[in-house]
């Protein structure tokens, strides 16, 4: 029997280093460890990938445990738009749009930097219609909208009534119902309990777990009593990423080190030491995604300004992780100013989540997040900083270009999703808000096969019973991941490896 254990001193600082760690973490156990319970199945973190895990494990008949450290369900899902890209929703057929599950994992792989992964992105496309009907079955519903948003080849991405918190709810609702699926929260996942071949037996946890800070957390926080707990399937881990750990993150990428992110605040990087600790293999470590208070679609609508020189420096029409880069550069030359966005009424209608719009106006959009009314261009321009006459000349010359309909300065694309780019009309007023991008995704995470299996770094073959969905995993989606695209990989990953882990025979 083989307990995985080892100090998290030992943890090398950079995936260049991670293929070499696996063996030396495993020491052979004195005795079989005797187990404080026993399930089928234990679920490690309770967000949208976790909680369909679990949902799709119970309802074929296992026992299924779901844990989760914090002190309520939902992780960064809980306050995430999660748009929903689908091929071959009801809405889809209900609007005649000729779509394929190839069509969708291009337009990904195009975006990724040619780092993504086609044969994976291929086998979320062809679920994610089976995905959408389990959702809406247990209670999800849709607003009726069918949105082409940036990278996509056709209008397919839904989005959920009540975002994630609303997606969530309904999805727990049913959860309720079934009595062979119980949850824990205060649950901690410490180490990941090996037989003697290498095969997942169980769970060490620490119950009563109490979290505290994000940037100290995995590493001192010793609440909770120890408990064992067999699982006789398997462990699937739904923890999400690490946007909230500085130290980890900064390791390969230093600049992220004072990135801000609104993620959930348990978004650390613990749970996937853990896994590497057990054998698997992490991948895209040094990768990153960006996102913002608004959608990064609909910077186009307005007008970015650097608040030092009072003009424009990039098309607002770039890509979301081109348009992170370009603006960081811009703080490190200018004396780390934020840039600003200025957008008028009619603009704002333009907005594919008026819900975000709305939470900015009301100033409850996060850090940086919120959206002031001014009644001038040139009093926007003071409350930011910069030079009123410059931005009025700036944004008078921006209007005059896309009137003649073109961008001359960045070749800002002036169409997107159907709508046109027009120029600025401040007659009913001027609204502003700063440019401040967020790390709140991170693609690296542990190489995962098809069947959501977690792969070993020595034989870079399955290990048996341990499956990793959602964030947690790497490698899906590259440099780059394609909007709406997260939601259905912890959708159909989450579904598959709670239906997988369910046919296997108890241990």
């Amino acid at each position: 029997m083989t307990q995985i254990k080892s100090s998290r001193r030992n943890f090398l600082k950079a995936s260049a280093t991670l293929v070499a760690v696996a063996a030396p973490f495993s020491a052979y156990a004195a005795e079989k460890p005797k187990y404080d319970e026993e399930v089928d199945v234990i679920v490690v973190g309770s967000g949208v990938s976790g909680t369909i895990a679990a949902i799709a494990a119970a309802e074929k008949g296992s026992k299924v445990l779901l844990i989760d450290k914090m002190s309520r369900l939902g992780g960064t899902s809980r306050i995430s738009g999660l748009n929903f890209a689908c091929v071959g929703s009801p809405l889809q057929k209900q609007k005649g749009v000729q779509d394929t599950p190839e069509k969708l994992a291009s337009d990904m792989y195009k975006v990724s930097g040619n780092m993504g992964d086609y044969e994976k992105a291929l086998e979320m496309a062809k679920n994610t219609g089976r995905a959408e009907k389990f959702m809406t079955e247990r209670g999800v519903k849709w607003d009726g909208r069918l949105l082409k948003l940036g990278g996509h080849s056709e209008p397919r991405v839904l989005v959920s009534v009540g975002d994630g918190a609303g997606l969530l709810n309904a999805l727990w609702t049913h959860m309720k119902t079934l009595k062979n699926l119980e949850t824990r929260l205060h649950t901690k996942a410490d180490e990941i309990i090996l037989d003697k071949d290498g095969k997942v037996e169980g769970l060490e946890v620490r119950q009563d777990y109490y979290f505290d800070t994000p940037e100290t957390d995995d590493l001192q926080n010793k609440t909770g009593i120890k408990k064992s707990i067999r699982a006789k399937q398997g462990v699937i881990f739904a923890t999400g990423g690490y946007s909230r750990d500085k130290a980890f993150r900064s390791i390969e990428v230093p600049f992220l080190a004072g990135v801000a992110t609104t993620t959930n605040p348990g978004a650390t990087s613990g749970a996937l030491k853990t896994m590497v600790r057990a054998g698997a293999q992490p991948m895209h470590l040094s990768l990153f995604r960006f996102a913002y208070p608004l959608p990064t679609e609909d910077m186009i609508w307005g007008v970015i300004v650097d608040p030092a020189t009072g003009k424009r420096f990039m098309s607002e029409g770039a890509t979301r992780n081109a348009l992170a880069q370009t603006v960081l550069l811009r703080r490190m030359q200018n004396g780390d100013k934020k840039p600003f966005i200025i957008y008028d009424e009619k603009s704002l209608a333009k907005f594919h989540n008026l819900n975000r719009v709305q939470r900015s106006l009301n100033g409850l959009n996060g850090i940086d997040g919120t959206m002031t009314k001014f009644n001038s261009v040139e009093e926007a321009a003071k409350a930011f900083g910069a030079d009123p006459a410059i931005v009025k000349n700036t944004v008078d010359a921006y209007n005059k270009a896309i009137k003649e309909g073109k961008d001359p300065e960045f070749n800002k694309p002036l169409e997107r999703s159907g709508r046109k780019v027009e120029p600025l009309d401040f007659s009913a007023g001027v609204y502003a808000m700063p440019v401040n991008p967020r790390l709140n995704y991170t693609p690296g995470g542990i190489r995962t096969d098809l069947k959501a299996r977690a792969l070993s770094m020595e034989t870079g073959k399955p290990i048996e019973g341990l499956f990793v969905v959602g964030e947690a995993s790497g490698g899906l989606h590259g440099q780059e991941r394609m909007t709406g695209c997260s939601m259905p990989e912890c959708a159909v990953f989450g579904l598959i490896a709670g239906e997988t882990v369910a046919d296997r025979p108890k241990q």
